[in-house]
């Protein structure tokens, strides 16, 4: 008897672990990175191309307004679940519902890799104050308080200042 229910017990044991392994893990909550820390442009690629193969779900190297949408939900979701504050959309229902002029420049429904990745690298040059390739903890907050002073002059409707000429 004590043979039978040993023999059972490491079978169950021996199943549950095997279902254990089986079953998907959890994706890591998104990196959070340190304030001071440098930030490269090959790591600013890297960043663009795991964002993008998170969105394109369907694998077909394009991310359409449905993608987005439901990548959108999803971070929503992942930030209520965590306890974060979150932003109450505008009245008159949820900013960013597709994708504009500034994520589809083509105007064809659909973003590219390619796309994407000139995004992601056209706001890291624009962070990148001195050019050199790197993002440090100055350039990042100057580029924070940048992002501020251009939502409220949206908000508030004033129009921006030229950009001073290169020297």
């Amino acid at each position: 008897m004590r043979k039978t229910v040993l023999t059972l017990m490491l079978a169950a044991s021996a199943v549950t672990s095997a279902v254990g392994a089986q079953t998907p893990a959890t994706p890591p909550p998104p990196m959070r990175q340190d304030a001071n820390r440098v930030s490269t442009r090959a790591e600013a690629i890297a960043q663009a191309d795991a964002r993008f193969a998170q969105m394109d779900t369907d694998h077909d190297g394009r991310i359409t307004a449905g993608e987005m949408r439901a990548y959108r939900e999803a971070l929503h979701d992942r930030m209520v679940a965590s306890g974060r504050d979150v932003p109450v959309p505008p009245p008159g229902g949820r900013k960013h519902d597709g994708m504009g002029r500034r994520m589809d420049p083509n105007g064809d429904g659909s973003v590219t890799r390619e796309e994407f990745e000139a995004r992601a690298l056209k706001r890291f040059d624009r962070m990148d104050a001195n050019h050199d390739g790197t993002i440090d903890a100055t350039e990042r907050a100057n580029a924070a308080e940048m992002r501020h002073v251009d939502r409220r002059e949206r908000r508030d409707g004033v129009t921006p200042p030229a950009p001073a000429p290169a020297q």
